[in-house]
C-alpha cells in the first residue's frame, strides 16, 4: 500500500474546508508563504506557539493533537 506523502493530513483537509490558504497561515505565524510553505511540507519545525495560534484563530472546534497529527 501506498503511504501518503502529505505532512499534516488532518490539517490540510481543515484547511480546504474552512478555505484557510497558505498566506492565511503565514500571516497567523507572522512569517512569509515560503516560510509557511516550508512549515507545512514539515521541512522546517512548526512551533507550539504557532500551532496553537492557528488553532484558536481558524480551527477552534477541532484540538492542536488532531490537526497536526503524524499519520505514519
Amino acid at each position: 500500500m501506498r503511504q501518503s506523502t502529505i505532512a499534516f493530513e488532518n490539517l490540510r483537509a481543515e484547511m480546504a474546508r474552512e478555505n484557510v490558504s497558505v498566506k492565511d497561515m503565514a500571516l497567523c505565524w507572522g512569517c512569509n508563504r515560503d516560510t509557511a510553505t516550508r512549515k507545512l511540507a514539515r521541512k522546517s519545525p512548526i512551533m507550539l506557539a504557532e500551532a496553537f495560534n492557528a488553532q484558536r484563530k481558524f480551527f477552534p472546534d477541532k484540538t492542536v493533537q488532531f490537526l497536526f497529527k503524524e499519520i505514519v
